[in-house]
């Protein structure tokens, strides 16, 4: 019974919140990683070198450093396709297995969807991004078989992009989407969703907008947006930027949640000031006050 309690108690108390520091050494150990695919970097950091750090934040920084990274390098891998290409076929006279482009993107220090994008590209010269993502979505339609087996190989071996890793994350947003509703419920707050809110005629929405304002810690809250995502300074002030600024001119003050938690400095930002409040987790019940109504007396 003790042992259990004890392995509950590790499990409870993996950093959510992480210093500058703790942030940086993440990121030098993401940027030095090479030879290998994500997955495995992934698995490195959850299971080897930050096991006392949230795993759903370190994928989370993975995902958002690994897209920077290729965002800046794409480009150029694309203006070797015919020599990618080249090397592919040739690969295909001397092994005969399903993991020629899986091994190639290890070499090549890119995602394996990104290498299927620029291999399907130059073998079927398609000059639209969305017939290419057919193609990914859908690998019976590639006419050469080896290349099919190829691409579909490499959508199970890709934690960074694809449809099925799309699919996934999705899926997380609506999960905790659907955990924050369950939790404003249970603390007894009233409440519009973004179906209700667009019904009304809004276009940017928040994921719940009280009906009833209440107090957290002092503060007026009027909404709460659920971010099944690790809160960087940099991807908080994109938040800002394209949704919460839009939320604070509409309906005042609110809360953003990063489920899997954030950097120290984002709640300290002085875009936070137009009434944004970050915290890890739904807050606590202890802390809220809520606007009691009550009948006039006669």
């Amino acid at each position: 019974m003790a042992k259990n309690t004890a392995a509950s108690g590790n499990k409870a108390a993996k950093k959510k919140v992480l210093s500058s520091v703790e942030y940086a050494r993440i990121c030098q150990f993401i940027n030095g990683y090479h030879g290998s695919l994500a997955i495995d970097c992934e698995l490195e950091m959850v299971n080897r070198f930050f096991i006392d750090v949230e795993p759903l934040a370190l994928i989370c920084i993975l995902q958002s450093e690994l897209f920077n990274k290729s965002r800046g390098q794409y480009w150029r891998h694309e203006q070797r396709s015919k020599k990618l290409l080249q090397t592919y076929e040739d690969q295909c006279q001397l092994y005969k297995d399903n993991a020629l482009l899986i091994r190639m993107a290890c070499v090549e220090g890119i995602s394996p969807i990104a290498l299927c994008r620029i291999i399907l590209q130059e073998k079927y010269e398609l000059k639209q991004r969305p017939q290419v993502s057919c193609l990914l979505k859908h690998p019976h339609l590639i006419s050469d078989p080896r290349l099919a087996e190829n691409v579909q190989q490499c959508l199970y071996s890709d934690n960074q992009e694809g449809p099925l890793t799309d699919l996934r994350r999705r899926i997380v947003g609506e999960e905790y989407e659907v955990k924050l509703k369950h939790l404003a419920k249970e603390a007894g707050i009233h409440f519009y969703d973004e179906q209700d809110l667009r019904r009304m005629g809004y276009d940017k929405t928040p994921d719940i907008k009280m009906i009833l304002p209440f107090l957290y810690k002092g503060s007026v809250v009027n909404w709460i947006e659920s971010k099944a995502n690790f809160g960087d300074p940099k991807g908080h002030k994109w938040n800002i930027q394209q949704q919460l600024q839009s939320y604070c001119n509409r309906f005042g003050p609110g809360i953003v949640i990063y489920w899997f938690g954030y950097h120290e400095e984002t709640p300290q930002l002085p875009d936070n000031n137009i009434g944004i409040t970050v915290l890890t987790d739904f807050p606590a019940r202890e802390d809220l006050i809520f606007m009691e109504l009550t009948q006039p007396s006669a």
